[in-house]
């Protein structure tokens, strides 16, 4: 198994940092992409476990931080603030496209890849963003979510909608250091531009034509089961499924840093690697 890291440069030359696994040299594999939701990152708890497991079963996996992530060069801490503050969802969907058009290029896997058996594992915005590029983009083939959102028009974004424009920006707390990120207006403009339309998760599932299977946590605490359940009534395919895993929250009830798979986590990636294998291989 080998593993290497890559830098990519966005529209405004800021950098998506990530990595790549691939089994070996010798032979070519379908490819993985995962994207982290918001204020995650590419080595957070579950998803370094989750790339190599599904290396180590036949697929090339490429996790990367979006550039307004908030994750500098030493890629565990939130020290690009400025980037986290102006980031955007459109931001989000431009990196995820320079991912695939840097894939095609071979410039991030080589020859190793099949660049016509590419997928996508998105958790929480992640999932979001996902469902908006695979809407579209036909290099994506197949598409597993992890407790995505079904709006970018969140509620917790709606409660302090008048705070944020009156004073043109909102601190929200990082919950693991108690640190406060700042969020800019960027993001307000980006939603009320684009809500209703390029940045619509629900009309997207509803354009849906790839394998998609739709899991998410009983107990999710952040991203409520029934945008579950209100993604997957979007849908209008055959090759579709939904899994509601028993008491599983929105992590799984993983931790960062993490200290091993539980039992929703391990369930959560049987399913997505059997819908992979099903679809990819």
């Amino acid at each position: 198994m080998l593993q290497k890291t890559f830098k990519l440069f966005n529209k405004k030359q800021e950098p998506i940092r990530g990595d790549v696994c691939i089994p070996d040299l010798n032979r070519r594999y379908p490819i993985i992409i995962i994207c982290h939701g918001f204020k995650g990152f590419k080595d957070w708890g579950f998803f370094p476990y989750v790339a190599e497991m599904l290396c180590k079963r036949g697929f090339i996996v490429v996790k990367f931080n979006f550039s307004g992530s908030g994750i500098g060069e030493d890629l565990m801490n939130f020290t690009e603030l400025d980037k986290f503050a102006s980031n955007t969802y459109t931001q989000e969907l431009e990196d995820l496209e320079k991912i695939l058009d840097e894939l095609e290029r071979g410039n991030v896997c080589g020859n190793s890849g099949y660049l016509d058996r590419i997928g996508i594992l998105g958790h929480s915005r992640g999932g979001g963003m996902a469902i908006l590029k695979a809407s579209y983009d036909k290099r994506v083939k197949a598409l597993v979510t992890w407790s995505a959102i079904s709006t970018v028009e969140r509620q917790s974004f709606l409660d302090v909608l008048p705070q944020w424009k009156r004073q043109s920006y909102i601190e929200i707390p990082n919950m693991r250091t108690g640190e406060k990120m700042r969020l800019n207006m960027n993001i307000v403009e980006d939603i009320e531009r684009n809500a209703k339309s390029r940045l619509n998760i629900s009309r997207s599932a509803s354009k849906l034509d790839v394998p998609y299977m739709v899991i998410h946590g009983e107990k999710d605490e952040s991203v409520p089961v029934s945008e579950a359940r209100s993604i997957f009534q979007e849908l209008h395919l055959s090759r579709i499924r939904l899994e509601i895993i028993p008491n599983a929250t929105h992590t799984y009830g993983c931790v960062h840093p993490f200290d091993g798979p539980t039992p929703e986590l391990k369930k959560a990636f049987s399913l997505t690697h059997e819908w992979f294998s099903n679809f990819l291989k």
